[in-house]
């Protein structure tokens, strides 16, 4: 409720009247799906000027109340069209779709994929957490991506080990929002396959997704973890003291992304 009013939400698209808050006297309007799509169809898409906000993600609040982060089109166009250059992202691509929608992950899966022309496979209200369910749902819709903490591939990898064969039409996984663990890569090719890629991406929400890219294409010997990564297309890092001066090579200090 705290986040609907901070937003300043007017309307709420959903099946569930609990959604927009039900009966409450504050609750934003809904609109359900069905009535959504009865009208009349435009001639012509909508298009925004590129700086107009496209979504507001609400950090967890972990260190006080949720922020509110907004992001513009062009922003996000710049981070996906990267990431799905990266990827060589075509019509024929599914994705599972386990990021829910007030995680940034699961822009990449909208407007990426779909974007491309590709589809999401969306479990089952209740199949979000099932890794052996996910094996089905690869073999069975010809899952070629995968887009989530790296706690969730290793879900999948254990329950691929019980059931060997399974993922074989994925292609590339991508993890964020954690440190990525060395043994990822082998366990990832032994489930999948020899050509089956490993990209590790970090940033922040108000960075528009990720900002940074490092695949892992080997053995990570004397690495705790996979490294951070290089900057993507048309983003930078800088490494400043408390002065906002840069750091020399291997000092440490606060990282800035630009």
């Amino acid at each position: 409720r705290a986040i609907h009013r901070a937003a300043g939400i007017r309307l709420v698209i959903a099946d569930d009247p609990a959604a927009a808050g039900g009966n409450a006297p504050d609750a934003p309007a809904l609109l359900r799906p069905a009535e959504a799509t009865a009208g009349e169809r435009l001639d012509a898409p909508v298009r925004p000027p590129v700086e107009a906000l496209a979504y507001v993600i609400h950090t967890s609040g972990s260190t006080g109340e949720p922020k509110g982060v907004e992001i513009a089109h062009d922003a996000a166009w710049s981070t996906v069209d990267a990431v799905s250059r990266m990827l060589d992202l075509g019509a024929g691509d599914r994705i599972l779709a386990l990021s829910a929608l007030d995680f940034d992950l699961s822009v990449f899966d909208v407007l990426g994929v779909l974007g491309a022309g590709g589809a999401l496979v969306i479990p089952e209200e209740g199949e979000e957490r099932d890794a052996p369910r996910w094996l089905d749902l690869v073999h069975e819709h010809g899952v070629t991506l995968w887009d989530t903490v790296p706690m969730l591939l290793d879900m999948l990898l254990v329950a691929a080990d019980d059931r060997p064969g399974r993922l074989g039409p994925l292609r590339a996984a991508l993890v964020s929002g954690d440190r990525v663990g060395t043994d990822l890569h082998g366990r990832l090719i032994r489930a999948a396959g020899p050509g089956t890629r490993l990209v590790a991406l970090g940033g922040a929400t108000e960075a528009a997704i990720w900002s940074n890219a490092w695949e892992v294409d080997g053995p990570l010997e004397g690495w705790g973890s996979a490294p951070y990564g290089r900057p993507l297309p048309d983003q930078a890092f800088r490494v400043l003291d408390a002065c906002g001066r840069d750091c020399p090579d291997w000092v440490p200090g606060e990282l800035v992304i630009g």
